[in-house]
């Protein structure tokens, strides 16, 4: 019997040719600490049912790596959908990814409630418990077409018409059928921790574990935010006047050359967000602050800006503060866990400096600013003073802004606090989204490569840090905000196609990399490209294609 060999970390060992893959884990599963998911065969991932046919190196990935999380995701998913139609008979339809997980929509007429939501629960359990299969079945993209119009799924019979490929993979759990952008788990029995939280109407809140909190998921407790969910029901409302729920109806618009108008409709609603949050702000007297925060990639820029523009409209003076001058000497600060100097959380921020600044400003004094300087890693003080008139106001931005360190000389009854950040701008069908993580990133990506020459492959390798600062530094706060503001814009998908795609197609196959973009490159099949003539110079994506009327 012919052998073949098998590199694994600094191991190397010998098996017959056709090996499965699920028949080496017994050799691998100690160097994990939660269940195995998938395999990365010479830097593609593969099932678990995968066989190895020829010398190769692999690695192996559970819930804690951010390509374990990915499948695990679909999986629960996977479940989630099955247990419905068990229960229910009915579909679902994912609406947008949050903090805790994804908010779902149960396509039923009644309405449900929180007894139908354990019977859900208990359906899962029970499929998790079952250990089925879940297996992978190849067939032509006609058939699977034929398939879900004969089934009455017509959300995935369009998105799949969208793709070129003659043959496609479906998943296949109990007697129900599936198709996702990626690998799925084999089997239910890996699928044990999730909640299913109702929230109101036929939704409900999928929380699913990530690797910043998987220790600790069963000890979360999932707390309603009414203005994250205020600002999603906007979203929905807002998509579903325009008749643009899915991939499919943008895609419609792109290819008829039908878009211009859906630009200037997209731009038009975030200007008159803004346009209210400013009209807030300068109706009540006492708002002396305005604080701006957000994950990487929301547009705090240009909103801040845009914001600006608009409270001067209104009669006011918008005094823009970034957090950032604030940083100390990169010499005097703590050490991260890497031994480097920090940079993300609040200890590289001198609060006593921003406090006392902030403080004079309020009392009326003039004040010499500071500005950070990137490239010797030192404070500067500015050449002029800034003061403020009794119409001034505050425009403070920074991943730190609602941290209280920073503001706790100032009353509340002073400041306003705005959190933005793009919701889930579009669905493929109704089990497949394109995240909000994934739609920030593509901007980073973008962005890092249009200004400072990084490779997609760096962003990408940059990324699973950049989150894991997020959840820990900005996402905790969210519930503070007087205001959650959606910047994702319902064409940008096709523009950033544009520009990322290239960018995706950069990263080699021999690069760890090369799954996530090999991931993205897969959501994209069903996206068109779209030009980006008509986008204008004032929108919040020329932040990260370039083009902006506002200077960085």
């Amino acid at each position: 019997m012919a052998t073949i060999k098998i590199k694994y970390k600094n191991k190397e060992f010998e098996r017959e040719k056709g090996t499965l893959i699920t028949d080496i884990l017994d050799e691998v599963k100690q160097d994990y600490k939660y269940d195995i998911l998938v395999a990365s065969v010479n830097n593609k991932l593969t099932g678990l049912d995968g066989k190895l046919n020829k010398d190769c190196t692999i690695d192996f990935f559970d819930v804690t790596n951010p390509t374990g999380n990915v499948v695990y995701e679909r999986g629960i998913l996977f479940l989630f959908s099955t247990a419905v139609k068990d229960v229910l008979n009915c579909d679902v339809r994912m609406l947008h990814t949050i903090d805790e997980g994804i908010c779902a929509e149960i396509l039923t007429n009644n309405l449900i409630s929180e007894v139908t939501v354990e019977k859900i629960k208990i359906r899962m359990r029970e499929l998790c418990d079952s250990a089925i299969a879940i297996t992978k079945i190849m067939v032509s993209r006609i058939e699977a077409i034929d398939y879900y119009e004969k089934i009455n799924q017509m959300d995935k019979a369009n998105s799949l018409r969208y793709i070129s490929n003659s043959s496609i993979s479906l998943y296949k759990l109990d007697d129900t059928l599936d198709f996702f952008y990626g690998v799925l788990p084999n089997n239910t029995k890996l699928l044990s921790k999730y909640n299913v939280k109702y929230l109101k109407d036929n939704k409900v809140i999928l929380m699913i574990p990530n690797a910043n909190n998987i220790s600790n998921f069963e000890n979360i407790k999932f707390v309603k935010n009414e203005k994250l969910l205020s600002a999603i029901d906007k979203n929905d409302a807002y998509l579903n006047s325009l008749q643009i729920n899915t991939s499919v109806e943008l895609n419609r618009m792109i290819s008829t050359g039908n878009y211009g108008d859906l630009i200037m409709i997209s731009e038009s609603l975030l200007s008159n967000e803004l346009f209210e949050i400013a009209n807030k702000i300068s109706k009540d007297k006492e708002l002396k602050v305005v604080l701006i925060t957000g994950p990487s990639s929301s547009g705090k820029t240009t909103t801040c800006k845009k914001l600006a523009l608009f409270l001067r409209s209104k009669g006011l003076k918008p005094i823009p503060i970034s957090v950032d001058d604030f940083y100390t000497n990169i010499k005097d600060r703590v050490l991260d866990e890497n031994g480097e100097p920090e940079k993300e959380k609040i200890e590289a921020i001198d609060t006593s400096q921003f406090n006392k600044k902030i403080s004079e400003l309020l009392n009326g004094k003039e004040v010499y600013l500071p500005k950070y300087n990137f490239i010797t890693g030192k404070q500067e003080l500015s050449d002029k003073t800034t003061k403020m008139s009794e119409n001034s106001v505050l425009l403070i931005e920074g991943i730190h802004a609602f941290n209280e360190q920073l503001t706790e000389i100032i009353p509340d009854k002073n400041k306003f606090k705005l959190y933005i950040c793009p919701l889930t701008p579009l669905n493929i069908d109704n089990h497949n989204i394109f995240k909000s993580t994934d739609n920030r990133l593509l901007r980073r990506m973008i962005r890092d490569n249009r200004s400072r020459g990084a490779s997609a492959s760096v962003t990408l390798r940059n990324w699973k840090n950049v989150r894991k600062a997020e959840e820990e530094i900005i996402m905790p706060y969210i519930k503070e905000a007087d205001f959650i503001l959606n910047t994702s814009l319902v064409y940008e998908l096709g523009v950033l196609k544009t520009y990322a795609e290239p960018l995706l197609f950069s990263v080699s196959e021999d690069d760890p990399c090369y799954d996530e973009a090999i991931r993205l490159i897969n959501l994209f099949r069903v996206i068109l490209g779209m030009p980006s003539d008509n986008v204008p110079n004032d929108s919040i994506l020329r932040e990260f294609i370039g083009g902006s009327c506002f200077k960085e």
